[in-house]
């Protein structure tokens, strides 16, 4: 089963409980141990990416392997490649 929390780092982004953290600094994390690809359309699992509308986040911009989401005037960049994910603050 595919579990998620809100992320007080990234101003309550859903984050994999399942996730192995192998970077962190502020404002910026990358995990591996996800099923995650950079050779499908959308990179993240359809589970996740429903979750992540579900808690009103929105996908604003998409160019290759990273993804922009939006919620109350936070931006969120996710990079999606196999077995990696980043979750960054975008200070944009």
């Amino acid at each position: 089963m595919f579990s998620y929390e809100e992320s007080e780092k990234f101003n309550g982004f859903p984050i994999p409980k399942n996730a192995e953290v192998i970077n962190s600094r502020k404002g910026f994390s990358s995990y591996s141990g996800l099923a995650v690809s950079e050779t499908k359309k959308d990179g993240l699992p359809l589970i996740y990416r429903l979750h992540i509308k579900a808690s009103g986040w929105k996908k604003t911009f998409q160019e290759g392997a990273l993804t922009t989401y939006e919620k109350d005037n936070h931006k969120i960049d996710v990079i999606a490649e196999t077995n990696y994910l980043s979750i960054g603050v975008n200070k944009e």
